[in-house]
Parts: structure tokens; C-alpha cells; sequence
């Protein structure tokens, strides 16, 4: 039987996601302007926690695919996957981790940001800095150690949003013993 709750709270949080996306991304200071920041893998992280890994690869997939079709990426379909990569391995690893290692949220967050950093700078010298343009010949250590930096203050910054978030809905976006049995 399908969850309504479950199904309501997951596109609340995908909606709340995409706009989070949509109007506050930025550059970090001290990184090239094409590497921005959003707080929008808060919403995935939280949907992960409280239903599991795939709740969360979900919302960060909606939020993408909304993002992209609303005409807002600069850098279309590679853009988007892009952010998908990112959010949906943060996401998938600190919700894995969190919900099948027994883990604090801490050390689920830590595991979801070096996986993601790890990810996302293989990812982008392979696939998506090429995909831009750049082939893997040009790109140099300085870029590299730029999108680890990035990478690493992305998931710091979103990952302390999301213990404060956690911690003040703690219980109130999970379902219920009784629900979940259903």
C-alpha cells in the first residue's frame, strides 16, 4: 500500500529543494565562480535519515530534473547531472551509512562528504570538465585541489545545516512504528 504521508513529505522536501537551488546558489569565496554552492542536499540528507538512502537519492533526482527543465542551470543536462552526482552520492553514502551502520549523523555526514569530494573530483576530471570542453591533458593540480577545497567546504557547510535541521526534526518527519508496519 502506498504511503501518503511518506509520498507528501518527499515532494515537500523535493520542492523545498529545488527552490533552495533555484534562488541560493552562489560561488564560495576563493573559489572559481563556476564552483557554486546551494543548500539544497540538506532537504536529500534529511528525506535519507528519515526514510533511508533511496528517499533521498529521490528527492536529490526531482530536485535535478526540476532544476534543469526550469532553464536556470548555465550549464544544462552536464550541470544537472553534475549536481546529481554530487548530491545523490552525498546523499546515498551519509544515508547508508546513518541508516544501516547504526551510526551517529556525524560520522554519516563525514562519510557522505569524502565520498562525494572523492566523487565529484574523479567525475569531473573524467566526464564532466571534458563534457565542458576541457580534456583531462589541460587539467592541472591547482583545479584538482580547487574542487577537493570545494567539495570539502560544500559538504562541511551543508552538513552542520543539516545536524541543526536533524536535531530540531528529530521524530517529526519519520513515520510512525505503527505506519511503517503498514
Amino acid at each position: 500500500m502506498i504511503n501518503v504521508r511518506k509520498m507528501t513529505i518527499l515532494a515537500l522536501l523535493a520542492a523545498i529543494s529545488f527552490l533552495l537551488m533555484f534562488a541560493l546558489e552562489f560561488p564560495l569565496p576563493g573559489f572559481p565562480p563556476y564552483l557554486k554552492y546551494d543548500p539544497s542536499d540538506v532537504c536529500g540528507l534529511l528525506a535519507a535519515f528519515s526514510f533511508g538512502p533511496a528517499a533521498g537519492f529521490v528527492v536529490e533526482l526531482i530536485k535535478s530534473v526540476l532544476f534543469f527543465l526550469s532553464g536556470k542551470s548555465a550549464d544544462g543536462i552536464v550541470g544537472a547531472t553534475a549536481a546529481l552526482v554530487a548530491g545523490g552520492s552525498f546523499v546515498l553514502v551519509a544515508g547508508h551509512v546513518y541508516a544501516y551502520g547504526k551510526r551517529s549523523p556525524i560520522t554519516a555526514l563525514f562519510a557522505g562528504t569524502i565520498v562525494m569530494t572523492l566523487g565529484m573530483v574523479s567525475a569531473n576530471y573524467f566526464i564532466f570538465l571534458p563534457l565542458w570542453g576541457l580534456p583531462t591533458s589541460q587539467i592541472k593540480l591547482p583545479l584538482v585541489i580547487s574542487m577537493i577545497g570545494f567539495n570539502l567546504v560544500k559538504g562541511i557547510i551543508t552538513s552542520i545545516l543539516t545536524l541543526v535541521l536533524h536535531q530540531s526534526l528529530k521524530g517529526k518527519i519519520t513515520l510512525t512504528s505503527m505506519e511503517a508496519r503498514r
